[in-house]
């Protein structure tokens, strides 16, 4: 897959920054403290204290308007080779990908501010280094890494949290960074679940400690002793989540028709040259990993059986 584009110029890091833990495969650097990283190390990335300029935003490249699967509003611009990205209620991120450098909105809500940074902010920044975001959980099941892909409000999130009270790792809750040489391997994201309030009630999670509440979702961080630390997973199968109104069913996905899938599952610019590079990655990624599809009601009755179908193609008997 072909690299994405952009000038290396890796900065020195504030004198006051401090290691402050792992994630996506940086090793991060900062003053602010953080509740979602992982043990391990990476190439660094700088993450800055807000800054009391206000951001003069350059050409709009893309805009996400509120949707029932993603239910927020942000707007990308570019200046040269930064980014400012505005999000509704969370303000100004400001990205530099070749410098690795990341400055943080201001704002008393600390927490969803990190969670939107582990999202397009750093999405930027791995793409530099011709990594793949997909819109997928990733949970880690005897040694490999099982991708669970779908749109949101598909019950992503909701089967990763299944699979860790079942004793499973998560990877990543809802985006995936996806390394394709010299094999397809997951690296892993922010340690948190993000779960609808009577999903947490029904499966009475262990391991999690909660940091923020909304109307419909309770935000937790994973314990540290069932983080793990952030070291490329080996991707073993993809699976695509389906609905159905009644049973359960996996099948078999062939690459070709595989592909549309993860084209409208994948995070590109808006230009022929990364439209291309994205192209090639989820070609490359169809062509080199089973794929199936798993048909299941949304029901959380149901999530037993859904999770023995999941272990069962883990373990190559789907």
């Amino acid at each position: 897959m072909a690299e994405a584009v952009f000038p290396e110029v890796i900065a020195p890091s504030p004198a006051a920054a401090l290691p402050a833990g792992a994630c996506f495969g940086f090793r991060v650097f900062s003053t602010l403290s953080f509740r979602y990283l992982r043990d391990g190390d990476g190439e660094p990335l700088w993450v800055e204290a807000p800054s009391d300029e206000e951001p003069s935003p350059g050409r709009l490249v893309a805009e996400w308007v509120p949707r029932p699967d993603r239910p927020f509003h942000a707007r990308l611009h570019q200046d040269g080779w930064r980014y400012q990205l505005w999000i509704e209620d969370g303000g100004w991120y400001v990205v530099d990908p070749g410098a690795r450098r990341i400055t943080l909105p201001r704002t008393d809500d600390i927490v969803r501010r990190e969670e939107r940074l582990w999202g397009i902010p750093t999405v930027l920044c791995f793409l530099q280094r011709g990594d793949l975001p997909l819109h997928a959980a990733a949970v880690e099941v005897e040694g490999a890494a099982v991708l669970l892909a779908a749109p949101g409000r598909f019950g992503k999130t909701t089967l990763a949290a299944a699979l860790f009270r079942e004793g499973y790792r998560v990877l990543s809750e809802d985006l995936s960074c996806l390394r394709l040489r010299p094999f397809p391997q997951v690296i892993p994201g922010p340690a948190m679940l993000r779960v609808r309030r009577d999903v947490a009630d029904r499966l009475k999670l262990c391991g999690l400690q909660a940091v923020a509440e909304s109307d419909n979702r309770i935000s937790f961080t994973i314990d540290k002793p069932r983080r793990g630390d952030c070291r490329p997973v080996r991707l073993r199968a993809i699976v695509f989540l389906k609905p159905a109104h009644d049973g359960i069913a996996t099948e078999r996905v062939r690459a070709t028709d595989a592909i549309p899938d993860l084209w409208t599952l994948s995070f590109h610019m808006p230009t022929d040259e990364d439209r291309r590079r994205c192209f090639g990655g989820i070609a490359d990624l169809a062509g080199s990993v089973p794929v199936w599809a798993l048909h299941r009601p949304l029901r959380i009755e149901d999530l037993p059986v859904t999770v023995e179908h999941i272990l069962a193609i883990c373990r190559g008997h789907g």
